[in-house]
């Protein structure tokens, strides 16, 4: 299955998505750190679509960071209630 975020207005397609309660930690191309660094700034909420459309949850960015060498980007997420920031 592939999730894509959308961040920010940008479709970020997930290479690696690990979940951990009420947290999702997923790996991006290094195009992804604009529109996360947006996303977690104006604390804006993401949504997420799979093969069959939206899901309903919603997220928003706790963190994010560049690995190797700029080759790509990981980022940590937390549930949203209700459409509101739980940080």
């Amino acid at each position: 299955m592939q999730l894509v975020f959308d961040i920010a207005g940008h479709a970020c397609i997930a290479e690696r998505v690990e979940m951990r309660g009420n947290t999702i930690e997923a790996d991006f191309a290094a195009d992804a750190e604009g529109p996360l660094a947006e996303a977690l700034d104006d604390r804006m909420v993401i949504l997420l679509s799979d093969d069959g459309g939206r899901v309903a949850v919603t997220y928003s960015v706790l963190e994010y960071h560049t690995n190797g060498g700029g080759a790509c980007c990981t980022a940590r997420f937390s549930v949203n209630t209700a459409k509101r920031v739980l940080h």
